[in-house]
Parts: structure tokens; C-alpha cells; sequence
């Protein structure tokens, strides 16, 4: 593809950060946010500001372009058709769902660029691994009256997102605004979005007689670590699976009190649990013929996938911004540094199927540090115009001018540097205590509500 004398010098020399822009052309273009907006929100409405407008202004924070929501709102003021008082009351006042949908609709895009670039081969043949966790957003400053002077930790949000092996991506998600909510909880909201022929990876925390059967039902796989608080009862003999990598394997058929039978691999591990105890219990309803015990033993392994999504969110992304107490806000900051993420990971699929030859993996750091340094600046120096034909284009077109631009990246520089095993060290910590920001508000609500009546 043929491009302008300035965006040239920008690709030769910083490729990431145009890979990125070309990129969210498509996920953060105005249409696509505010018909989000008009389809899914059902209690907030446009008039002079629109949900676009709160979206860039939000994304300029989480994609480290300003410190904070004022600060983006004051360098873009002569922009803006209201004022920042308005800006803030529509932020605080993003409903989850629209969070939700935001993740879902721009996932499904990139899933079909990801598609034409470099995709993993799923780990179990005829299924989509698809590894579930929940993340508790990390308390807040205390703007808010009730909580001005409290030692606890104000928490303003809880999200339940869904990873997708095979594109890298976080292709679906949760959003709860009670921070002191049980993951538990929002599983069955996350059931009904679940197909047949995937794979369900996750930790103990959702490992309920409901979640088991809940996923059989709907012609799903899982592959769950036990909990002790769910009763089974052994049936027939144990037979041993050999060695995974942590230790050695072994599986027994087991059943649920409702009647449910899986399978119960018992990994025994070389080394102790931080916990105490050395053995791992995992359920699955895969058939033996399908994968093997050993096979599953290391597969589980991959969990910490979904875990290094949400370190990279917290600290190349600004997915916690501690400045935005009201919950809804929050999450919706976190929904974008979500989209954000997918992005960088587009074009790391991008890197990959363009440099297929590197061992080496790709740093998440290098590749963010770079947009961040040099994003503000490009947008000042190359037209706004150069950028829009890249909006229009479809998905497969895309992964082209990517795969084009990849080809001439210096891989000696966005290289992961790797280092030693962490030493051990004891947790000094104290315990804090914490309490919901959305139950906060909620008093609050039923205080005016008592004194109108009154």
C-alpha cells in the first residue's frame, strides 16, 4: 500500500504505533461507539454529548495519552459541545451491558483480522478453548462524601472476562458493579453466552454442581480445578496417566450428588502448593479419546494466560483508573483498556505471521511504550483524512496492510528480554478491608429517597 510522505517516515520509524492507529480507526471510530450506544443503552440517552465523544475523551486515559478524564477533557475543550460537569454525569453513568457489548461486537472484528494474520492452534482438537477468570478493579481515591476520611479501600467494580486461546483475544465479558461481588455469581450471566464445542477453562472458584452441568447442558466442555466444598464420590479404578510437566498424573471416573459423572485427574506435584498439600484435583467431561489425562494436566497450565492479560491491562494499560470512584465509570474505563489490549494483540498476530522465522516472543511493553511515546504526536502530523480509509476497510483487507507494514519491523527491537526465576518472598502485607463503592452510593440513593418521602 501506497502511503503519504509523512506516514511513510512514521512506518519506517515507529510501525507499531501506526499499526495500532490504523487499528483503532476501526475499533474507536465514532459510528461504532455510538451505535453501540443507541442498541444497547436503555436508561441513558444522546442529547448535546455524544457517547463517542465520552469514549475518546475515556480512551485518551486509558491508552496513557492523559493523566486523567479532565486533563483529555481540558485539551480537547474548544471540541467539545458541553461542559465538563455533563461529561462527567454521562461517564458516571455508562450501564454495564454497554460495557459488555463493547468488548463482544469489537472482539468479533479483530477475531476475523486475527483470522487472516496468525491463529494458535486449539489444544483439543474440534474445540475453543476459551479460559474464564474474574478481576476486582483496584480500589479508588475517596472523592466520594461518604467515603471521604475511611481507612477502607474503595472498591468500584468487579468483571468476569472470557479469553479466547487461539487469537489471544478477551472476546467477552462480565461487568458487575458491586466490588465486593462472588465471581461465583456472575458465572450464570456469562452461561448463556457459552456454544457448543467450547472448552471452559477456569479456577476452583467456579467449580459448582450448577456451573458443571450448566456446561454440559449446553453441549460445552470444561476443564475446572476442584473444590473441596463439592461432595464426589469415586467409581471404578484409578489409573495412572503418566508424567505432565509439575508432576505425575493420575484419573479416576467420579460423581456428583445430582448424578453427573466426569472425570477427576489428580495431578501430584513435584514441588508443595503455596497453600500446603501437593496434589491438584481437575474436572473434566472430555472424553479420554479426545485428550489425555497427562494432556490436560499441562493444558491447565495455560490458565495463567487470562492472568497475564489482566497484569499487561493493569500496567501497560490504564485499565484502573484511580481517580473515577463511580463504578459505572470505572468499568467503563476498564471495557476500553480491554479494547485497547485486543488491539496491541492484533498486531502481534500481525508481527508473528509476518516474522514467523523468530523464536523470540514479542514484548507487550516495548509495543505499548512505543504508542504511548509517539501516538500524540503522530496524530498532530499526519491528517485526519490519511487515517479514514483505513476505517472502511474490510477485514481481510486490513490484515493485509498490517501484514505489509509488519514485514519491515526491526524485531531486535520490540524483543522479549527474558529473566531468572523469581526468588521466593515472604508476603508482609496487612490485611485491608474494603467496601463496595456501588453499595456506598446505594445507602445514599435510599437516604434521599426516605428524606422525599418524609
Amino acid at each position: 500500500m501506497v502511503f503519504s510522505e509523512i506516514l511513510q517516515r512514521f512506518v519506517d520509524q515507529r510501525p507499531i504505533a501506526v499499526m495500532t492507529r490504523i487499528v483503532l480507526e476501526k475499533q474507536f471510530s465514532d459510528q461504532f461507539f455510538d451505535t453501540v450506544f443507541e442498541e444497547t443503552a436503555q436508561e441513558q440517552f444522546t442529547r448535546e454529548l455524544a457517547f463517542s465523544t465520552c469514549a475518546k475523551i475515556m480512551a485518551q486515559v486509558t491508552l496513557g495519552n492523559a493523566p486523567s478524564v479532565h486533563a483529555a477533557f481540558v485539551k480537547d475543550q474548544e471540541n467539545m459541545a458541553a461542559s465538563a460537569v455533563s461529561l462527567y454525569a454521562k461517564l458516571k453513568n455508562v450501564e454495564p451491558r454497554v460495557c459488555e457489548e463493547l468488548v463482544r461486537r469489537s472482539a468479533a472484528d479483530l477475531t476475523a483480522v486475527v483470522g487472516f494474520l496468525e491463529k494458535r492452534k486449539e489444544p483439543v482438537p474440534g474445540y475453543r478453548l476459551r479460559i474464564v477468570d474474574g478481576n476486582v478493579l483496584a480500589a479508588s481515591e475517596h472523592r466520594l462524601k461518604e467515603l471521604r476520611g475511611s481507612k477502607t479501600a474503595a472498591m468500584p467494580g468487579l468483571t468476569l472476562a472470557v479469553y479466547d486461546y487461539a487469537t489471544g483475544l478477551i472476546s467477552d465479558l462480565v461487568a458487575c458493579e458491586d466490588g465486593q461481588a462472588s465471581e461465583r455469581r456472575l458465572f450464570p450471566e456469562l452461561l448463556g453466552r457459552i456454544q457448543p464445542r467450547d472448552l471452559v477453562m477456569t479456577d476452583r472458584n467456579f467449580c459448582t454442581a450448577q456451573t458443571l452441568t450448566g456446561l454440559s447442558e449446553r453441549k460445552a466442555a470444561f476443564l475446572i480445578r476442584y473444590h473441596a466444598g463439592l461432595s464426589l464420590t469415586p467409581e471404578g479404578s484409578v489409573k495412572k496417566g503418566g508424567r505432565c510437566r509439575t508432576g505425575t498424573v493420575s484419573e479416576q471416573n467420579v460423581r456428583l450428588k445430582c448424578g453427573f459423572q466426569c472425570r477427576a485427574i489428580t495431578i501430584t506435584r513435584d514441588k508443595p502448593l503455596k497453600a500446603g498439600g501437593n496434589e491438584v484435583v481437575l474436572l473434566t467431561n472430555l472424553p479420554r479419546k479426545k485428550a489425555s489425562a497427562r494432556r490436560l494436566a499441562d493444558l491447565y497450565l495455560q490458565r495463567w494466560s487470562i492472568e497475564e492479560a489482566f497484569r499487561q491491562l493493569t500496567e501497560y494499560l490504564s485499565c484502573e483508573v484511580r481517580t473515577l470512584g463511580y463504578p459505572k465509570a470505572a468499568l467503563f474505563a476498564f471495557s476500553l483498556a480491554v479494547l485497547g489490549y485486543n488491539t496491541l494483540t492484533c498486531v502481534k498476530a500481525a508481527l508473528a505471521a509476518a516474522q514467523s522465522d523468530k523464536s523470540e516472543e514479542w514484548s507487550a511493553y516495548y509495543l505499548a511504550w512505543e504508542v504511548k511515546s509517539t501516538f500524540e504526536g503522530m496524530l498532530i502530523a499526519v491528517p485526519p483524512a490519511e487515517w479514514a480509509a483505513f476505517g472502511t476497510m474490510s477485514n481481510e483487507a486490513l490484515a493485509k496492510v498490517l501484514h505489509e507494514i509488519a514485514q519491515g519491523v526491526n524485531h531486535a527491537h520490540y524483543a522479549k528480554h527474558k529473566r531468572g526465576p523469581k526468588k521466593s518472598v515472604e508476603d508482609k502485607r496487612r490485611k485491608s478491608y474494603h467496601v463496595s463503592t456501588a453499595k456506598v452510593l446505594d445507602k445514599r440513593k435510599l437516604r434521599k429517597t426516605k428524606a422525599a418521602a418524609s
